[in-house]
């Protein structure tokens, strides 16, 4: 990574979280659970834009983050780029978008993904999609579960633009890469959505 790409990471990191400190009162909580080098997989449910720079400026580290194709263009796409995004297809195969975070994670870089796969409508947690269990098998990365909470309330899925709205995210207790290994792909797909549902405080559907 070159000086500018990570001055202009530190820039932005910075930027976010004092204007959300202000305006969402943002709170972050167990910060201490993040490790701060290795190969590292972290999970969130998927409320708004807001939750990708949101749960990565808590971090101590920089992380990596999967957005939809169609967003690299012009100056967004310029931008996202220089804040470690990268795309993956919204309408065809997430092969390219797999063997993009496998590459990252073999670099012992932390990577941001969001198994539902898409934003909320309703502020509840969806369903996962098995990509995340191809993506924790194949890299052997320990698995970090975290939830972001206020932030559907703050920019849900069909407003124009966000608003004032408290925000709190929580990182949850470390999955080693040898539990996860010892699971079979259902097993293990349940077990993370239990485990970010019970984050949430939300009962089960």
């Amino acid at each position: 990574m070159s000086l500018f790409d990570r001055c202009y990471y530190a820039f932005w990191k910075n930027l976010i979280y004092y204007f959300g400190k202000v305006y969402w009162r943002l709170r972050y909580n167990n910060q201490t659970e993040i490790p701060r080098e290795g190969k590292l997989v972290l999970i969130a449910n998927h409320q708004s834009f807001l939750d990708p720079p949101l749960i990565g400026i808590g971090m101590p580290r920089q992380g990596h983050y999967m957005a939809r194709d169609t967003l690299f263009k012009g100056l967004l796409g310029w931008h996202i780029r220089h804040v470690n995004a990268f795309p993956v297809s919204h309408t065809g195969s997430a092969v390219a978008g797999i063997k993009e975070t496998l590459r990252l994670l073999k670099q012992d870089k932390a990577v941001l993904i969001f198994p539902e796969g898409t934003r909320t409508e309703d502020g509840k947690l969806g369903e996962f999609h098995k990509g995340i269990i191809s993506v924790a098998r194949r890299s052997k990365a320990p698995i970090l579960p975290c939830v972001i909470q206020g932030a559907y309330e703050a920019w849900p899925r069909h407003a124009k633009f966000f608003k004032p709205y408290p925000i709190t995210v929580t990182y949850g207790k470390l999955i080693p890469a040898e539990q996860i290994q010892e699971m079979d792909e259902d097993e293990l797909l349940v077990y993370l959505r239990d485990t970010i549902r019970e984050m949430l405080g939300e009962e089960e559907n």
